[in-house]
């Protein structure tokens, strides 16, 4: 595969027929990372500029929405008009993507369906009860390791139901798989985190033992998983 700095090559494939597998559908999301990130910094940055949003659109290599903003100064759009805009072609723009990729759209999935699978509903359970151990046990402590046990451990639940709403047809499944891998490094990081907590002495024993057994349950079944997942998908190309 060609590597690109250009975002939007991406989204698209020289073969239109093309199925993506779960590295190509890691590098995409990767890219997305990254033009996330650069946004969150040029935004932390220009934030009191006066022409932030045109400096932002111009970084960004928006250059339909910096020609916007220039005529915006000559003409009377009002700032309502013009983030909407700005929206409607962000949303063309992953409608593009979503085709080229052979993604389906979330009305074709129940988030019923999603809610049945145990490997989510186990994912789900270990977050609700570890929000209640930060919201409780941990109230009001601060630590580096309560910080990456609560931004990791709710991952692994929103990746497999992200996986899911992808579907299980060849031109989806590499994305199912590759939001699932995402959710499966989450439930190491959790894991990581515990142990940290643990060593600072942040939870007990009992506290530490209870939820490393019930995390690691969840990132090895999530493991087998993926390996389901990766199997169809090998049997989809026999």
């Amino acid at each position: 595969m060609s590597k690109s700095n250009d975002p939007d090559d991406f989204l698209y494939d020289d073969d239109e027929n093309e199925i993506w597998d779960e590295h190509r559908w890691e590098e995409f999301m990767q890219e997305s990372d990254r033009r996330t990130d650069k946004y969150s910094d040029l935004l932390d940055k220009y934030m009191d500029h006066p022409d932030r949003d045109k400096i932002i659109a111009k970084e960004m290599g928006w250059d339909w929405l910096a020609e916007r903003l220039e005529e915006e100064e000559t003409e009377d759009f009002s700032e309502e008009d013009n983030w909407a805009d700005f929206f409607i072609h962000e949303l063309e723009e992953g409608e593009e993507w979503k085709l080229a990729a052979g993604y389906e759209s979330l009305d074709s999935f129940s988030f019923d369906d999603v809610e049945n699978l145990p490997v989510y509903q186990q994912a789900f359970e270990y977050t609700i009860t570890a929000f209640e151990l930060l919201d409780t046990h941990l109230k009001g402590k601060s630590d580096e390791s309560i910080n990456a046990f609560a931004s990791s451990v709710g991952v692994p639940a929103v990746k497999i139901a992200g996986g899911y709403s992808l579907g299980f047809e060849m031109d989806s499944l590499g994305g199912n798989i590759a939001n699932c891998k995402r959710g499966l490094k989450a439930a190491n990081n959790t894991l990581i985190a515990l142990q940290e907590m643990k060593k600072k002495g942040l939870i007990d024993q009992k506290i530490f033992m209870d939820f490393y057994e019930r995390g690691k349950e969840v990132r090895d079944n999530l493991g087998i998983y993926i390996v389901e997942l990766r199997e169809k998908f090998r049997r989809g190309f026999r």
